[in-house]
């Protein structure tokens, strides 16, 4: 990898941290579209990624960098008292099952297909950033009767689905499942989401690996993965987690929500467009 990659990567990792600790997503959001970028520019990435599996490993590798931003992210929290274990548990088991089939459908689908699919993701995020609203539950003691089993299991079906097929770590699934399925205080969904998303990456990862060593041509367990580009991101990535942790327990986030609104609104909407358009064959 060059220089320049080197530099671009750190720089993305560092955004996607501090975004990371401060909403509770895993920072997929940031890295798939920069490794989309990436991985189309040989003279950058340091190597030749076929436009085929471009899509496959921008998700993989970003899956593998989401693990430890995560953990460390969500060991802050927990340091803090702001994690509940007992929604993770129940999540976790469904989201683990569900992971290793989003996977496997991310290495079966059409590349263009997986972009597209990303790039409305991305749309949603910006229009939850943009209209959607936090909870008004209290922020006292969460009650073990609060717990919905069932929900809990679809839920952690659902983040750990799309955490593999997308690789954006499920946060962005998770949240809202913390706060209208399980209300879940609201001071302790940040901390809860990235342990959850630890969880599921890592399967997510698993899955990546095991593909690649059935791969015909791979080259075993890092097939999917660029391991350079993942070892900058998580560099960057590792050194921001405590800023956006620390804002997020002492400033209020109203500003930098609007801000990354717009920011997935652009890169979604440009993802959308080409990628159709390629699809449509124009």
């Amino acid at each position: 990898m060059t220089i320049p990659g080197w530099l671009a990567a750190l720089a993305v990792g560092l955004l996607a941290g501090a975004v990371s600790g401060l909403v509770g997503i895993g920072g997929g959001a940031v890295m798939v579209p920069f490794l989309y970028f990436f991985l189309a520019l040989p003279d950058l990435s340091g190597v030749h990624t076929p436009a085929a599996q471009q899509a496959v490993v921008a998700h993989a590798t970003s899956l593998l960098v989401i693990v430890p931003v995560s953990l460390r992210g969500a060991w802050l929290y927990h340091r803090a008292g702001l994690v509940e274990w007992r929604a993770i548990w129940r999540m976790g088991l469904a989201s683990v099952v569900t992971a290793s089939l989003g996977a496997r459908a991310a290495v079966a689908l059409p590349g263009a297909l997986l972009k597209l699919a990303f790039g409305t993701f991305l749309l949603v995020i910006a229009a939850r950033l943009f209209i959607g609203k936090r909870s008004t539950q209290p922020t006292g003691d969460w009650a073990e009767n609060h717990m919905h089993t069932g929900r809990a299991l679809a839920g952690g079906a659902a983040v750990g689905f799309f955490s593999a097929l997308l690789g954006v770590g499920g946060g962005l699934v998770a949240i809202p499942v913390l706060i209208y399925g399980l209300h879940l205080p609201i001071r302790k969904v940040t901390g809860t989401s990235l342990a959850l998303i630890t969880f599921t990456a890592l399967v997510g990862v698993a899955a990546y690996a095991v593909s690649g060593w059935a791969a015909p041509d791979g080259a075993g367990a890092t097939t999917y993965f660029h391991l350079p580009a993942a070892l900058a991101l998580a560099i960057g990535a590792l050194l921001a987690v405590p800023l956006g942790t620390g804002l997020q327990m002492r400033m209020p986030s109203h500003a930098l929500r609007k801000m990354f609104a717009v920011v997935f609104l652009v890169l979604g909407a440009r993802i959308v467009i080409v990628n159709l358009l390629n699809l449509l064959g124009r």
